[in-house]
């Protein structure tokens, strides 16, 4: 994103004498001639554009089919930038200033989907446009976030830690520089991976690994990242990165370096800015083994979206990214979401960045079996930038936000029913019961799952809770279990290896033979890698953490 786009939206909040406006604008003009031959081109940032929120009638549908949307009475009283579901069930919700230069009073929420309640809370600083991983003792870790807008956007040092249980954050360890549009991995050993983000108002070029408790340098970013760069941690143990740029990238935490050269470069062979990209399905069938899933975004200024989407087998000799399905129509700022029947929900974003006439209504569901969409039914509100969808422990997905107008938000809430929990005749589907599965599970090791349903049961998965904003979730990942019916059981195995499960909760859905799941139980996937990443004091206590909230 060139250097221009940094002005747009400025919002003055009193008139200012013509003078002074002269003034401010001589000076922002002459600081940045200053820095332009100073810093490298910056990566795509998102315009804070004015356009009218308008709203959509909902298109009828079999819900068989298609599945079924539902706008609840209930409306979210903040901007959900960021959203993580807990494995209290509960869901994380972060403002901060609310893509508000003028919001002073900084807001986060938890919305619990099972009471339709939601109860919001200040925050001791602005976690903005930050990056959110959940840790593998289930809480959320937010790194970076906003100190400055605009002329320049000045990101924010600082990381913190929600406890679920006591719904409360604590600041942990700063990172090393600021980091506005950052993205965070958990890695195998449960260790978190972050880098990209606006310092000063240009790049951080640092990579770092830490768990929030500590962070270690971890070499250098690959020229050229973007903000938000989309990446999945595959079962050998680097990290795939591949977007927005087109040329993907390999890291290896081993040697804490990105590859030479780098990966392949997608068909497209232009940047994807605010396209989206899914670690599809780790299944028994294909081995585990790893294909990743880019659809959408946008080139240029102004973007010109695209409808395309591609495919690459990382488990391939020499792997490659190849066309796949078409979408019904372009879309920028969509969201993708993994289904437990390995289907992916595929919804909102406009064919024209941020302007909200042009938004995408119709979802799709992509089957990677078959490798085609269908259609997903009629969204009722347009979901454009901040906008975010979410599968809960149900089987339903959640879809908030929308923000293309700078202090607007759409803050209808909206739930996805799959066409999983529909018979043909509409009437709801008969789910298989999963009535007990232990809290815990170890690598390489066997678990129980008491279930009346064990003879129909065709499937065990575990999805892992997902952390979604701008576009793009930093952990969903669904992991398919070998298993053993027994008469009123399943004899579970849980995953080899943290490369192929981060340690984590997980929900865990039992898919029956017509392919409807089970409401999900959480289980945390562990093993004695995370253990060595999250040392403990003498005490058992964990080390020291700086500040709280």
């Amino acid at each position: 994103m060139r250097a221009n786009r940094f002005g747009r939206g400025l919002r003055l909040k009193s008139m200012l004498p013509a003078l002074a406006i002269v003034a401010l604008v001589l000076a922002v003009a002459a600081a940045r001639a200053q820095t332009a031959h100073s810093q490298p081109p910056l990566p795509f940032i998102e315009p804070s554009e004015t356009h009218s929120r308008t709203k959509a009638r909902v298109a009828e549908a079999n819900p068989h089919a298609t599945g079924q949307w539902q706008t609840l009475g209930q409306t979210m009283p903040i901007n959900p930038v960021h959203m993580a579901l807990m494995h209290t069930g509960k869901v994380l919700v972060i403002s901060g200033s609310g893509n508000d230069p003028n919001e002073h009073t900084l807001l986060a929420a938890v919305w619990n989907p099972a009471t339709l309640t939601v109860r919001t809370f200040p925050i001791s600083w602005d976690m903005f446009c930050s990056g959110m991983v959940v840790l593998p003792d289930g809480k959320p870790l937010v790194l970076g976030g906003t100190i400055r807008y605009d002329s320049p956007w000045i990101g924010e040092p600082r990381t913190a830690e929600f406890d679920p249980a006591t719904e409360k954050f604590t600041n942990t360890r700063k990172m090393s520089g600021g980091r506005w549009y950052p993205t965070g991995t958990v890695l195998g050993d449960g260790k978190v991976l972050v880098y990209s983000g606006l310092d000063v108002g240009s790049g951080n070029p640092t990579v770092e690994i830490g768990t929030g408790q500590f962070w270690s340098p971890a070499g250098t970013a690959f020229g050229g990242v973007p903000l938000y760069p989309r990446e999945h941690l595959l079962p050998d143990g680097r990290v795939f990165e591949d977007g927005a740029n087109a040329t993907s990238q390999y890291y290896d935490p081993a040697s804490r370096s990105f590859t030479v050269p780098p990966g392949p470069t997608t068909v497209l062979g232009a940047d994807r800015n605010y396209g989206t990209s899914v670690l599809l399905p780790l299944t028994k069938a294909g081995g585990w083994k790893p294909k990743v899933m880019i659809l959408g975004g946008g080139s240029g200024d102004p973007p010109i979206t695209t409808a395309t989407t591609e495919l690459i087998d990382l488990a391939a000799p020499s792997p490659a990214w190849v066309s796949g399905p078409p979408m019904a129509q372009p879309r920028m700022q969509l969201n993708a979401t993994l289904l437990p029947d390995g289907k992916g929900l595929v919804s909102g974003g406009s064919t024209t960045d941020e302007i909200t006439s042009t938004a995408v209504l119709e979802a799709q569901l992509y089957d990677p079996a078959a490798n085609s969409f269908s259609s997903g039914g009629t969204m009722e509100f347009p979901r454009l930038y901040h906008s975010n969808t979410l599968l809960l422990p149900d089987g339903r997905v959640v879809a908030m936000g929308g923000n293309p107008e700078r202090t607007v938000y759409v803050p209808q809430i909206e739930i996805y029913s799959p066409p999983y929990l529909f018979n043909a005749d509409a009437s709801p589907a008969k789910r298989p019961v999963l009535d007990s599965a232990p809290r815990v599970a170890h690598y390489r090791t066997h678990f129980k799952v008491r279930t009346p349903d064990a003879p129909n049961i065709q499937a065990v998965v575990a999805i892992r809770a997902g952390a979604v904003t701008h576009a793009f979730d930093m952990e969903q990942r669904l992991v398919e279990l070998t298993f053993v019916r027994k008469a009123g059981s399943l004899d579970v195995l849980a995953p080899a290896r943290g490369n192929l499960a981060p340690p984590g909760y997980y929900l865990l859905f039992l898919v029956d033979s017509h392919g409807v799941p089970s409401v999900a139980r959480f289980v945390q996937i562990t093993g004695p890698e995370y253990a060595a990443a999250y040392p403990k004091s003498k005490g058992g206590k964990a080390k020291a953490r700086e500040g709280t909230s």
